[in-house]
Parts: structure tokens; sequence; C-alpha cells
């Protein structure tokens, strides 16, 4: 269930992870625990991206660094660099995304200022606020791109909570459904369906782009992927799932969240399900950690209710059997 910002401060118990935009008109999230905050991606000018973070009860004094998923438009935003290297953020991105920003006037700002750090595939990232982050790398046609399993901790003597980020991607593996699994809340992609996709008039070559291995998941392969996590998580682990960079044009939030739903149903778990927008920040969620829980089990039946979109208010629940 989403909460208003001004309900609740960070830390105490609870950890913030807010999306402020999704979609291909520019992408950001929030994670933000006991100390400075991380951003995730910066795919909106400094103005608009500034409002998202007042919206959710932050600012960009709440941000102790940014981190990359890749390097498309919609990631990335030069006059939001300058801002960053004018404020002293450092943005964490792997070497290969330190090529393709190198003629970008604000990465070139961020790199004379020393505050470009290269991350490495499969090994963690510490940020100064002690936020861990580990690089999970997908298929998708804008460079190297990864995903992220992130944890903060919302307090001293607490156990941090775990978050599971994925944008981008037109394919999934068995090793990426095993490194999010138990997390407490995560985003994946669903980004069209796939018969909206194929009857939508665009070009043809952009078509093919967007449901091949290196382009976007559809709504049936984002609940292919969620069902694959939840099967390998504990019980009780997973609180809540956003749907992430819906097409405006080839997808509905209400499909996106039925083929979610449909994956979830009858599995005998309770996950809030939710769909990010472009436009407003949505979700806005707070989250206490849960019980401890392994990084990898066995697979093992698993499932979910639904949430809302747009309304922040949970729509419905199954009981164990599935039933609304």
């Amino acid at each position: 269930m989403t909460v208003s910002a001004t309900a609740i401060e960070p830390g105490h118990g609870r950890v913030q992870f807010a999306f402020l935009a999704s979609g291909s008109r520019g992408n950001a999230a929030l994670v933000r625990g006991e100390g400075l905050g991380l951003l995730i991606d910066a795919g909106l000018g400094p103005r608009a991206l500034g409002d998202r973070l007042a919206s959710v009860g932050a600012g960009w004094n709440a941000i102790g660094a940014v981190v990359l998923t890749h390097t498309h438009g919609d990631h990335v935003d030069s006059a939001t660099f300058m801002q960053l290297a004018r404020l002293g953020i450092v943005v964490h991105c792997h070497e290969g995304h330190r090529g393709a920003l190198g003629d970008n006037p604000g990465f070139q700002s961020l790199e004379r200022a020393g505050l470009v750090s290269c991350y490495q595939e499969d090994r963690p990232i510490l940020t100064r606020a002690g936020i861990r982050i580990e690089p999970i790398a997908v298929s998708h046609d804008g460079g190297p791109t990864f995903g992220f399993r992130i944890e903060v901790s919302p307090g001293r003597r607490t156990r941090p909570v775990a978050l599971g980020y994925l944008s981008d991607s037109g394919c999934w593996t068995d090793r990426i459904a095993e490194s999010l699994a138990d997390v407490d809340a995560m985003g994946i992609e669903f980004n069209h369906d796939e018969q909206m996709q194929r009857t939508s008039g665009r070009p043809w070559v952009l078509v093919r782009r967007n449901l091949g291995d290196r382009g976007h998941l559809s709504n049936d392969q984002g609940a292919e992927l969620v069902e694959a996590i939840v099967r390998r998580s504990r019980p009780g682990s997973l609180k809540h799932l956003v749907l992430l960079h819906l097409s405006e044009q080839c997808n509905d939030p209400s499909l996106a969240i039925a083929a979610a739903r449909g994956a979830l149903r009858g599995l005998g778990r309770r996950v809030a399900v939710h769909a990010a927008r472009q436009d407003p920040a949505h979700p806005n969620l707070w989250i206490r950690p849960g019980r401890p829980t392994a990084r990898i089990r066995p697979e093992r039946k698993a499932g979910a209710t639904v949430s809302s979109w747009p309304s922040p208010v949970l729509a419905g629940l199954f009981d164990e059997t599935g039933a609304p």
C-alpha cells in the first residue's frame, strides 16, 4: 500500500522505494533508508526530477549517489548530470557506460569533478551511505545493461530491506530470477502486450526490436519472471511488486496487472501489485524489513494479491486458493 510521503520519514524502521518516473519518456527511482538515498537512473531533467523528489518528501539533499542501468536517452540526462556535478554526487556506472557517454557534456562535468565510479558485473557496489548494490547483467540493446539487487538499512541494528529493480531487458534467465529471490519489494519490466505490439502499425523493425531478446519484456514475459522469482523465495518475503516501463502505445495498466495477477493466482502469497507511471511519481512505498531470509531457495509454490493503478489503495486480495 502506498503511504503519503509526508506521513513517514525514512529510517525509523522503514525504507522508502519511490518510483519517480517509468516509461519511454524518462526513468528514475529513489531508494532511501537511514542515511542518504540512492537514485536509480537519471532520465529526467533537473527541474522535473527535483519536482518528483519533492512530491515524495525528498529533495536533492537526500541523494548520496546515482547508479545507472544503461545509457539510453530515457535513463540519462545531460543537464541532470551537470546538476549532480554541482552538488558533488557520485554516479556509479559500468565502464561501457563511460565510453558511451564520453561526448555527453554533463557526464564530462562529472568526470572532471572526479565523481564517476565504475562498477563491474558480479561485484557489489557499496555507496558512502552504506547502500549495497549488486549489478545483474541483462539483455538489452542499450550497450551494457543491468538490473540491481539493493540492500539498504532502515535503522541501526535492523535487518536490511532487500529490493529488486529490472527496467529494460528483452529476456530473462534463471540466474536473474535467482538473483532477485527473497527481496522485500521489486520493480520488474512489463513493457507491452504482445498482440498490441504486433498490431500497433509501428515500423516492423521497431516491433521486431521490442519483441526480440534485446528489446523489452512483454506482460507475459514479465509475469513468467515474477513467478520464477517468487517460486524461489520464502513465503511472505515479497510484499510489493511494481510493474515498470509500460508502453503508452502498446500496453494498458489493466492488462499488465492482469498478467501479473494471473501468474501469481493460486500460489498462496499476498503481494501488492502496482503499475508505475510516467507522470506523476507512483508508487511511493515504505517498507519494513521482513524476517531473515536466504538468498536462493528451492522452487516452491508462491502467489499474490493485486494492487492499484492509478489509485494507491490496494485493489484486492487473493486467499490461499487464489480466489478473489
